[in-house]
């Protein structure tokens, strides 16, 4: 794990460059060692939305992005509410399968999804088997 001092200053400084360019934030993010950029991508230097947006390379609407943006990056660990699909809720999580989209109804946890298309691929499932 990289020390917190550290691990702020490259997050300043990834910021700093990135200039509120998710896309140029992302590619910086790239050039990282992978032990680096995953500390970054659950720590409370970024938010949540800079993490679904390095995983998925997509911006999920502006509700879902306002919500996102409200999060620490950390959050996902435990898993931030994307959007609602029907009575379901598309939850972004980030762990050690990397980052998923998990269907909820709150109560039980029905599917998850990763990949370029999760977001997408989970609001099919719930408006095809579950609505």
């Amino acid at each position: 794990m990289t020390e917190y001092e550290q691990l702020a200053a490259i997050a300043d400084d990834l910021l700093e460059r990135a200039d509120e360019d998710e896309v140029r934030l992302a590619r910086l993010l790239d050039g990282l060692s992978p032990e680096v950029r995953e500390d970054l991508l659950r720590s409370d230097l970024l938010n949540a939305y800079q993490a679904y947006y390095y995983y998925f390379r997509e911006n999920p609407g502006e509700l879902p992005t306002e919500r996102l943006m409200l999060a620490p990056a950390s959050e996902t660990l435990r898993g931030v509410l994307l959007t609602e699909v029907d009575l379901f809720d598309l939850v972004f999580l980030c762990g050690k399968a990397g980052a998923e989209i998990a269907v909820t109804d709150g109560e039980q946890e029905y599917r998850r999804f990763s990949g370029k298309n999760a977001r997408k691929t989970a609001e099919t499932y719930v408006l095809e088997e579950l609505a």
